[in-house]
């Protein structure tokens, strides 16, 4: 008996557990929405707190700077050339690293311009003519004739009366003699001219290191650079200065670019054959050069150039070039960079000019010490900012007059002399610039060199001096104060009064030294306290006229005969009064159905948190999972509580005098047109509006609808009348339905069911109890 009684109780324990533990997550959940909600609140004050602080700080009063050796504002900023740095071993100004630098030339062959020879040029008379260049012979004296000759694939040319000629491999001047003797035969007295009519093509070969080789189809005109060109110009493996011309597999020319480029001597440039073939072969030693040097490139040697002939190569040093030591990079025998220093100082007895260079050396040239000497600069408030030349014993004085201080807004208290010393120190000296300009010698001490003078500007050093207006000006805000400034200059800075505004006295917030808050009223209809003077932070308001409102309206829409936006003609103006002025009605009118929005109503509702206030009562439900979730949600429209349940009807037949309103500025009506039926919607076998049929209730019309639906909640079912009234709950069915009437049938919400669960729980326990029991038993 003892283990059934212990056995139920330990049952009945664990079941009540159970159950608690669910409704205290209920209210858990629900107490950590609150707490969330409380959260953001204190949230948001101390955002609103923190950024009243930040904007007060406007207000603090600036350190103020005494005669101490402290500087005023931050050291000027170091020019951006380095004028005032200290100097540096050697300064390298942003070498060029190895690895981009390009092969000397190579840009002359990628750039998009035409190499052929035009057609339409003047040819030389050394051309050399083959098969089918075309000839035009012109013969005048005795004789007048025109020849137009082309040579054959054998270079031949038929001549009337002549015969045929072999012009292949000959000059227009040779043919032009041989022509001559062969004519002088037949004619006597003439002369005689040969000129080149169009030009043959020929065919050429470019191959080796080149960017697109292969065979070309050129004119007659075009030389060896032009071929190379064509054929994009040697690659990055290609010699720039051993480009071979082959003919009949001989080599009879060499072209260097090099040559042509530094030079401009083309002599080497000849004019193609057909079957020529171009070779460019693998580029020879090459070395590379950057730095303080006009062309810093990789550049191909020829054999036997030293340091010095390639700063020539390369277009000779900069000014800036230090060639006392140039470093030299080379490979040595044991695969490994060593690094030699070489002294190219044309004007130095021991410089090294004449090391001979090897293939894969890499030459830097530095640059002088960029650092100048016997210069001082000024920053600041002067005319003439920048470096100037410290002459010997220069001081103060002789800076600012040549810098210029601008006329205005000099803050002559105090400057600054930035002295930088050798050990990199920075030390601050204090000038009077009133004493530098008196002639005080104490206060106009002498320069060193790399001093930099800065002159503030009053609004660098004192703070700046605001007032406040608010309220009914035309322009509120903050203005600058200036001297003797008085209520009556900031109201006219201001804009002057708004026509609302109230011209008996103004209001002035004065804060005082300690943080103490005054408050003064200033009369706006005495001369003398207009002229009342402002302080520092004052804070002037000019309040409205109390009620004060140009226009007072609202607006009227709808069936009514003159609808529009009415002007309140007093404060006392009813909705019966702006009917009759609108004209009354329209035939179509549905007065009963007439929509009152007032915007203050959902304006107030919002100020006092009502929709928040629904959000966080909604009750909690626990789903199929065991998650607490909302049962619902509220519906909240703050648009919708905006409107006033009025019965238009009752009112005009009591014309005003019962269930009347007084207007308010921003109301809006609108009187709807007569409806054609009733709508029925929600839970029913087929929404729709259903015509209107006198002395029939709701339950008749949701029968006319199809009935209810199997999901429909009857006891919910809500009638909504045309002038917003709702009625639901019991007798809703009942209730006879008028003209406009909306009848609303909702669905059931459907809960999830928790018996399982409880169930498995309610087993689970059991086996509890009954191991426990067990093991009890056991002991």
């Amino acid at each position: 008996m003892k283990r059934i009684v212990l056995f139920a109780i330990l049952v009945i324990i664990l079941v009540c557990l159970n159950w608690f533990r669910e409704a205290y997550a209920q209210d858990i959940s629900a107490l950590a929405q609150l707490r969330n909600s409380d959260e953001q609140t204190l949230l948001k004050e101390l955002a609103r707190t923190r950024k009243k602080a930040r904007g007060d700080e406007h207000y603090q009063t600036p350190p103020v700077f005494d005669t101490t050796p402290a500087p005023a504002v931050p050291m000027p900023p170091r020019p951006t050339d380095d004028t005032l740095a200290s100097p540096d071993s050697t300064v390298t100004h942003e070498l060029t690293p190895f690895e981009e630098l390009r092969p000397f030339g190579i840009e002359l062959f990628r750039s998009p311009r035409e190499t052929t020879p035009p057609a339409d040029i003047a040819t030389s008379r050394d051309y050399i003519l083959g098969p089918g260049d075309h000839i035009i012979v012109y013969l005048w004296g005795r004789v007048d004739k025109e020849y137009e000759l082309t040579l054959d694939r054998e270079g031949k040319v038929f001549v009337p009366k002549v015969g045929d000629i072999n012009a292949w491999g000959v000059s227009i001047a040779e043919f032009e003699n041989i022509l001559k003797r062969k004519l002088a035969t037949i004619y006597t007295d003439f002369k005689l001219s040969v000129s080149l009519g169009s030009i043959r093509s020929i065919r050429v070969y470019v191959t080796g290191e080149v960017q697109r080789p292969g065979a070309y189809t050129v004119s007659s005109l075009t030389s060896l650079f032009n071929a190379v060109f064509l054929a994009g110009g040697p690659n990055e493996r290609g010699s720039m200065r051993d480009i071979r011309l082959m003919r009949h597999g001989k080599k009879v020319a060499t072209l260097d670019v090099y040559k042509l480029l530094l030079q401009g001597d083309n002599s080497a440039d000849v004019r193609l054959q057909s079957g020529d073939a171009i070779f460019v072969p693998v580029a020879g030693a090459r070395v590379a050069i950057r730095g303080e040097i006009n062309r810093p490139a990789i550049y191909e040697l020829t054999g036997g150039e030293t340091a010095a002939d390639l700063l020539t190569l390369a277009g000779r040093p900069t000014p800036e070039a230090f060639l006392d030591r140039v470093m030299l990079e080379r490979i040595s025998d044991r695969a490994e960079w060593k690094v030699i220093d070489l002294n190219l100082n044309p004007a130095d007895s021991a410089r090294m000019s004449d090391v001979p260079l090897a293939d894969g050396d890499r030459i830097t040239v530095y640059s002088i010490f960029d650092y100048k000497k016997n210069i001082v600069a000024v920053y600041g408030h002067v005319k003439h900012p920048g470096h100037f030349e410290r002459s010997p014993g220069m001081r103060v004085s002789q800076l600012v007059a040549q810098a210029q201080l601008q006329p205005f807004d000099v803050y002559y208290r105090r400057a600054n002399v930035f002295r930088r010393h050798e050990d990199w120190r920075t030390e601050v000296i204090p000038v009077d610039l009133r004493a530098v300009l008196a002639g005080d010698t104490t206060a106009d001490f002498p320069l060193q060199d790399h001093d930099s003078l800065y002159i503030y500007t009053i609004s660098e050093v004192e703070r700046e001096r605001h007032v406040t207006i608010e309220g009914e000006v035309k322009h509120p805000g903050e203005y600058e104060l200036y001297d003797s400034m008085t209520v009556s200059d900031l109201i006219f800075l201001a804009g002057s009064y708004t026509r609302a505004a109230s011209r008996l006295q103004a209001e002035i917030a004065r804060v005082d030294s300690l943080g103490n808050v005054s408050l003064l009223y200033v009369s706006l209809r005495d001369p003398q306290q207009r002229r009342t003077l402002l302080q520092e932070d004052d804070r002037v308001y000019i309040r409205p006229i109390p009620n004060w409102q140009i226009h007072r309206t609202v607006t009227l829409e709808g069936e009514v005969l003159y609808p529009g936006e009415y002007v309140l003609s007093s404060h006392q103006e009813t909705l019966y009064d702006l009917f009759m002025r609108a004209g009354g009605f329209t035939e179509d009118a549905f007065p009963g159905g007439t929509v009152f929005e007032r915007r203050t109503i959902s304006r107030s509702l919002r100020n006092r948190k009502v929709g928040s206030i629904l959000k966080h009562n909604t009750p909690l439900i626990m789903d199929s999972t065991g998650t607490y979730q909302k049962a619902f949600t509220y519906d909240y429209d703050s648009n919708a509580v905006s409107r006033l349940i009025l019965d238009v009807d009752r009112i005009m037949r009591t014309h005003g005098k019962e269930g009347n309103i007084v207007l308010r500025p921003g109301d809006r009506i609108t009187v709807p047109a007569l409806p054609s039926g009733i709508s029925v919607l929600g839970a029913v076998g087929a929404q729709g509006t259903i015509q209107y049929q006198a002395k029939k209730n709701v339950k008749d019309y949701i029968k006319l609808a199809g009935g209810f639906s199997p999901q429909a909640d009857k006891k919910q079912t809500r009638l909504i009348r045309a002038d917003g009234t709702v009625y639901a709950g019991g007798g809703t069915l009942g209730r006879r339905v008028r003209i406009g009437d909306v009848i609303v049938v909702p669905s059931k919400i459907e809960k999830p069911s928790n018996l399982g669960r409880k169930l498995m729980t309610i087993l689970s326990a059991t086996t509890g109890a009954l191991t426990t029991v067990l093991l009890i038993e056991k002991l």
